[in-house]
């Protein structure tokens, strides 16, 4: 996918790997962020140059040939301290308007960015559906159940991006995985503008907009990729998820009559869509 798209359009010419990084020092509003070496990989999808391991000058140099920098400095930010292999710290001379006007610092410590699943984020992933699956009872697979493994999903990957129809969207909160959308399209040629979702956000991060903004990235990655009808499911005593669909025009087309067994009780599914 195009990770351009789904971000901030960038004043400066970047390298197309940096954007990720860049996106979310836009969204940020902390006066100093400090972020760890693998927290930084995971916003960016992709490795640091061994230069940026090796060499304290790399995050401090802000000029040409070199780009890297625009990253932060596009958005306010500078390094203030470095430590090699460890953690990188940036801090802004100038508060952000919409920093001032807000009370509420567990916001203000929460920036996050959603961008496309890259082959280097296939463990990560896989670590994220497991926890998620572990903690609730509103996922159709439980723990361990789907055997999934790096290499297998690494392979679907590459065979996603030849459908064009089929993706993982990631949300990435101050460098940590919060929350994922699977958008698995249709192989059949008259059914390739429909995409079933697959929704997803951990406990300790819901309740702050991710899976709204996760479903929007949803509609525009389909839209971009002429799918125009989403499809999804939802047990009918999930009443957060009922509601936050509902919310962003899905509607109810039918009911699975025990179609899920929890807890030996059987539980109806809602079918939702809707057209983009």
């Amino acid at each position: 996918m195009d990770i351009q798209e789904m971000g901030i359009t960038m004043t400066k010419k970047i390298e197309k790997k940096y954007i990720p990084l860049a996106n979310y020092f836009d969204v940020a509003l902390q006066q100093e962020i400090t972020l760890s070496f693998s927290e930084l990989e995971n916003i960016m999808g992709q490795a640091l140059p061994n230069a940026a391991y090796l060499n304290k000058s790399w995050w401090k140099k802000t000029k040409p040939p070199l780009s890297h920098y625009l990253s932060w400095t596009n958005a306010g930010y500078y390094v203030i301290d470095v430590k090699l292999g460890t953690s990188v710290s940036f801090s802004r001379t100038q508060m952000k308007s919409s920093e001032t006007n807000t009370s509420n610092t567990e916001e203000n410590s929460s920036a996050y960015i959603i961008r496309g699943i890259e082959a280097s984020d296939a463990r990560s992933f896989i670590h994220l559906q497991e926890e998620i699956f572990q903690e609730t009872d509103f996922m159709y697979n439980v723990q361990n159940e789907l055997d999934l493994t790096v290499q297998q999903l690494r392979k679907n990957l590459t065979y996603w991006k030849q459908l064009k129809n089929r993706t993982i969207l990631l949300c990435v909160l101050n460098g940590i995985f919060a929350g994922y959308a699977v958008i698995h399209g249709y192989k059949q040629s008259k059914a390739r503008h429909v995409a079933s979702i697959r929704l997803a956000v951990k406990a300790e991060h819901q309740q702050k907009g991710i899976g709204s903004a996760l479903m929007k990235a949803v509609e525009n990655w389909s839209k971009q990729h002429d799918i125009s009808r989403l499809e999804l499911s939802v047990m009918e005593h999930n009443n957060v998820a009922l509601h936050l669909f509902t919310k962003l025009g899905f509607h109810q087309e039918g009911i699975r009559k025990n179609a899920i067994k929890l807890n030996n009780t059987y539980i109806n599914e809602y079918s939702l869509s809707k057209i983009l």
